[in-house]
């Protein structure tokens, strides 16, 4: 390996925050990649890593040549993007996207982003949980409804935004009863995420009413959550595109559809180094055309046709 393939993976150390991070990262052993830093280190003179059994830190040397290699990376890069854009779309690129968000909107439009990017190679993970970018390897997270992180370390772009609905099964409405207004909720059981709060705000006729919810059943995953409803257990607030095909079979109902909910908005989460990478504005550019975008939540009814 050359010169800026090595100092490409001291930059990689220092975004993962370790040498096992930064090799599964990478697709390679550890001993290859202490191989390389030890080369690196044997060619500038000076010891760039302090590695304890808990702890790995930049040398005050190792600090400086960071700082140049990085600049060194991004350049090289641009080079090669400035003669052939489409090289610089490829390589191994680790997506992390919640389960519902995976399966039903994102993988069945990625077979057009890989006929449009041959070279690039996706590992899609599916998890109901907040990603640690650096540590874990994920170069993009696309998250619903959580709560940006509140840090100048990453990048977040608004990709997407999906109408909420609050639903049930027509099998728990013939034993419980349909409810006609927001406050008659509350009597009702229901279907929660694990760190889902019980108050849910509705606008109704213009004026915001808070109902609080009594759960049920608290489940980690949004198809876990469809699941439950669907079975009876209760009734349940969530984005319309997770049941979309089941309103639509009749497995479910949209319950006071005069009151709207607001919507939920998908981000896409990278580190701030790949600002401006090439690939990875391709993929962000593929989840904003490809993930749907429901109307405002002030047209509630268009909102329903265009599930």
């Amino acid at each position: 390996m050359d010169f800026l393939g090595r100092a490409r993976t001291l930059v990689r150390i220092v975004e993962a925050g370790s040498f096992s991070s930064a090799a599964r990262s990478l697709g390679l052993s550890l001993a290859a990649i202490s191989r390389q830093i030890g080369t690196l280190e044997e060619e500038l003179g000076a010891k760039l890593f302090v590695r304890t059994t808990r702890s790995l830190h930049l040398t005050d040397e190792g600090r400086r040549f960071h700082e140049h290699a990085t600049r060194l990376v991004r350049e090289a890069d641009a080079a090669m993007a400035s003669v052939r854009p489409d090289r610089a779309i490829g390589g191994r690129v680790v997506v992390s996207a919640s389960v519902a968000l995976g399966v039903l909107r994102i993988v069945p439009a990625l077979p057009a982003l890989l006929e449009a990017y041959p070279a690039l190679e996706l590992e899609m993970r599916l998890e109901d949980r907040e990603a640690e970018l650096v540590g874990e390897g994920v170069d993009i997270a696309v998250r619903a409804g959580m709560a940006l992180p509140d840090t100048t370390n990453l990048v977040a772009l608004p990709v997407a935004t999906f109408a909420r609905v609050l639903v049930a099964s027509p099998a728990y409405l013939r034993r419980h009863g349909t409810p006609r207004t927001v406050d008659s909720l509350a009597s009702h059981a229901a279907v929660l995420g694990l760190l889902s709060s019980a108050t849910v705000h509705f606008v109704e006729e213009g004026e915001t009413r808070a109902v609080t919810l009594a759960p049920k059943l608290r489940v980690a995953t949004m198809l876990g959550i469809r699941a439950a409803v669907e079975a009876g257990v209760g009734m349940a607030v969530v984005p319309r595109f997770v049941v979309a095909d089941a309103l639509a079979a009749g497995s479910l109902r949209v319950l006071l559809p005069e009151a709207t909910l607001s919507p939920v908005s998908a981000h896409a989460l990278y580190r701030i180094e790949n600002r401006g990478s090439p690939r990875i504005d391709a993929i962000v550019a593929h989840f904003r055309a490809t993930l749907p975008t429901d109307p405002a939540p002030a047209a509630p009814a268009r909102g329903r046709r265009r599930a």
